[in-house]
């Protein structure tokens, strides 16, 4: 397999002391793709930056200029979470112009697939504001650019990121053409996917959320996605999976606590490759959301790009959850009804 990816040094520059989304996250895992020697077997897409125009796909260009100009006067805070730096807004704008490059990458058949190795993360900022750690929708500006650039009818993004993609979702809220799933713990931050978000207007039916409580672990989501997920997207047949990689749903993430471990987020990983071979020619894009255990995150990473490139020497040196998996099977059965797949 052929698996590009993309990576600038502007990411780093996007960094404030003490926050846990900071550029040690990105060094991390610059350092483990050398010391595994996965980055010679990597194809390079290089980074740029995304025009007005692309951004204004998902953001209004009044939000984009307070970004701007925000980051142009020294920098600061969109909400107690989200900060700038004088660099920030150049990161913002690589990061989502380089996803987009790396996906008409896959669709021109320039590489087989593809990771974004960027940040600032985006799938918690909403069309006209930033929060969550995120500045621009990355993967919902890289969608619908897939679709106007790339001529698709229908895209789906998958997000196992712990928290709920509330940006990506809300910005493709009425969207029939993109279909969306997001697997999170719940209740957590921001508080929102519960099961019964489906979309709204014609695209009913089409934003799939999965609340999930403490501790699922492994077990629990291979039984979600062979029960549900994956016959759901079966039935959409999309031309392109994007895939939200947060890698904060490990068991020892800082901030979560789902119970994966990196051998079940490699199965993830695996099984959205397989789909993708099977739904869409194996067009397939990951790019870098959540994760703030740096040992988990370098693992979960080259885990992920070993997979792309159709390899299973995955690396676990973690192991497994020191919690007992919670029992869904009811859970799963009231999805089932919800999604019409009884």
């Amino acid at each position: 397999m052929s698996t590009g990816y993309v990576y600038d040094p502007i990411f780093l520059k996007h960094t404030y002391p003490g926050h846990p989304e900071n550029a040690q996250r990105l060094e991390a895992i610059q350092k483990a793709l050398d010391v595994k020697g996965l980055r010679p077997t990597l194809q390079l897409i290089p980074a740029r930056a995304a025009s007005e125009e692309e951004l204004s796909l998902i953001h209004p260009l009044y939000y984009q200029e307070q970004v701007k100009q925000m980051s142009l006067a020294g920098g600061g805070f969109l909400d107690p979470d989200t900060y700038l730096t004088p660099e920030s807004y150049q990161a913002a704008t690589v990061a989502a112009g380089s996803l987009i490059d790396l996906t008409m990458a896959v669709l021109n058949k320039q590489v087989d697939n593809g990771f974004a190795l960027i940040r600032p993360p985006g799938h918690h900022a909403i069309r006209n504001k930033g929060m969550g750690f995120c500045l621009f929708s990355n993967v919902a500006i890289a969608a619908k650019a897939a679709q106007h650039q790339g001529g698709l009818e229908r895209v789906a993004i998958i997000d196992f990121d712990v928290h709920h993609g509330n940006g990506t979702h809300y910005a493709l809220d009425d969207d029939p053409s993109v279909l969306f799933f997001s697997s999170h713990q719940y209740p957590h931050y921001p508080g929102t996917g519960q099961a019964t978000e489906l979309g709204s207007g014609k695209a009913r039916g089409t934003k799939i959320n999965f609340p999930l409580p403490v501790g699922v672990g492994d077990e629990g989501f291979k039984q979600l996605y062979s029960e549900i997920l994956i016959p759901i997207l079966r039935r959409f047949e999309p031309q392109l999976i994007l895939v939200s990689a947060g890698y904060d749903s490990h068991w020892d993430d800082p901030l979560a606590r789902l119970g994966l471990t990196l051998t079940g987020l490699a199965w993830i990983s695996q099984t959205l490759i397989a789909l993708a071979e099977e739904l869409c020619d194996g067009h397939i894009v990951f790019t870098l959301e959540g994760g703030y255990n740096l040992q988990v995150l370098s693992h979960g990473v080259c885990n992920s790009l070993k997979a792309l490139l159709n390899r299973d020497d995955f690396t676990d040196p973690l192991g497994q959850s020191p919690w007992p998996e919670p029992d869904i099977a009811g859970y799963l059965k009231d999805l089932k009804k919800i999604h019409k797949l009884t």
